[in-house]
């Protein structure tokens, strides 16, 4: 994330709110995202060429207006700290966390509706998790461990001492 224009890019509402300034969400990231990794410039057909309108010319993809609406996706990221039990050299690299690089600060985040490129909104047609069934994450014959503080390979499979040693607290999840 070192090269990316999105860490550290603040909301309009918050830079408004704390700084008295107007200001938009850092749109090269967005930009990138779209034209390298996913859309492209242009429309394309099934068999791949450009898909052109009534002049001939090639029809975009996506507008300012959507380079903007999803850079506002991209605010309120920040950098974690390194830490000092897992980093390399504090001395050569002062934010080499690799383990959790970046956490989203709810104060700088756009929290208003981001348009997508179909006239809807991204989010669209996916449940709200309130509207999910209670304890939806809990399913018919899943297995749960819990592995400490840190998930090793070592610790997906239950140790033999488990089964004899009863010092060991279970949880059994009832069915249904």
């Amino acid at each position: 994330a070192e090269h990316l224009s999105f860490v550290d890019s603040k909301s309009h509402a918050y830079v408004r709110s704390s700084t008295g300034e107007i200001t938009f969400a850092d749109e090269n990231f967005a930009r990138e995202i779209m034209q390298l990794f996913t859309t492209g410039l242009v429309m394309l057909k099934q068999d791949g060429t450009p898909q052109r309108d009534a002049q001939g010319n090639n029809i975009p993809v996506y507008s300012n207006e959507d380079i903007q609406s999803f850079a506002r996706a991209w605010t309120g990221f920040r950098r974690h700290g390194s830490r000092g039990n897992i980093e390399g050299d504090s001395a050569t690299c002062t934010s080499c966390n690799r383990q959790d690089p970046m956490f989203i600060d709810e104060d700088r985040r756009d929290r208003f509706p981001k348009s997508d490129l179909q006239g809807g909104y991204i989010g669209d047609r996916y449940p709200l998790c309130e509207d999910l069934p209670p304890k939806m994450f809990l399913r018919k014959g899943a297995k749960y461990r819990f592995l400490g503080s840190s998930p090793l390979p070592e610790l997906m499979e239950d140790n033999a001492q488990f089964e004899t040693d009863l010092t060991i607290k279970r949880m059994i999840l009832q069915q249904g």
